[in-house]
């Protein structure tokens, strides 16, 4: 039985996507983003299907022919229908990590990857459980990390180290690309680290786990992704959320007195949902 494409509008190309319940079980359709990328379908189709990770979260998805205005056909199906490749959502970031930008010499297709790698995965996260997880203070620890680490679950430590130097490459360009002369390098903390960063060092129990959550929903209300330590696998919050959070918002009153006068902290301001940040 076919399900229903999803479409999402990301800087005037279409994403098609079939909505699960958890990222793992949510399908993208992969020819539409490989080709608004301005890449080569084929080429890239070959190593999806080759590779032996992301080759275990492809499923062949049949469209029936009223969904009309979606032109990812494949392979033509009996009765009209489109024979659509899909990749899970889980696995659409490392597939992303898989190109490298410094390789293609056209300068538009290069800037579209750049610009692909940067915002799309977290597009379509957000698009399917960004507004639960913004209005989740009724979520628990468990059940909030279980539905942002639903990405990052299948992809084994060994498998980070295997694409960890292409991603230090491409936060090296991006950040060459975007960051303004004079800015400090844009850095993570956990919620814990932030705290200590404001030198909040009267904690009540449990107060570290409240942070972190909030940092989680503001971050989603910001466009902002949220990271992961290597190791133990923390939630780690940029600092224009953490900024945002401690001087302007609901973590205000945890500020010392000697501090809460103070508005920057020396940090980056924020900045508007779904737009360019600070690699």
């Amino acid at each position: 039985m076919s399900k229903q494409l999803t479409t999402i509008d990301f800087h005037g190309s279409k994403l098609f996507a079939i909505a699960g319940d958890r990222p793992e079980t949510t399908l993208v359709a992969m020819k539409p983003i490989v080709e608004g990328m301005g890449l080569a379908w084929q080429t890239q189709h070959r190593k999806i299907s080759s590779h032996p990770v992301l080759s275990k979260g492809v499923t062949m998805m049949v469209i029936p022919p009223e969904a009309k205005g979606i032109s990812v056909t494949e392979t033509p199906a009996e009765g009209g229908r489109q024979s659509v490749t899909c990749l899970s959502l889980d696995l659409l970031n490392f597939w992303l990590a898989t190109i490298h930008p410094d390789r293609i010499k056209d300068q538009t297709v290069r800037a579209r990857v750049i610009e692909y790698q940067t915002e799309c995965a977290r597009v379509l996260f957000n698009h399917f459980f960004g507004k639960a997880i913004a209005a989740g203070g009724h979520l628990n620890a468990q059940q909030t990390g279980g539905i942002f680490k639903a990405g990052l679950g299948k992809l084994k430590r060994e498998l980070l180290a295997e694409i960890a130097p292409q991603l230090s490459a491409l936060a090296e360009e991006l950040r060459t690309i975007h960051r303004p002369v004079g800015v400090a390098v844009v850095t993570h903390r956990t919620a814990k680290r932030w705290l200590d960063h404001y030198g909040i060092t009267k904690r009540p129990k449990g107060l570290a786990l409240r942070v972190s959550n909030a940092l989680a929903r503001q971050s989603i209300r910001m466009g902002y992704a949220v990271s992961y330590t290597a190791e133990e696998e923390k939630r780690t919050f940029h600092e224009v959320v953490a900024n945002a959070y401690f001087t302007v918002g609901a973590g205000r009153h945890l500020l010392p007195k000697a501090v809460r006068g103070q508005k920057e902290m020396g940090l980056e301001t924020t900045s508007t949902p779904f737009t360019k940040t600070p690699a």
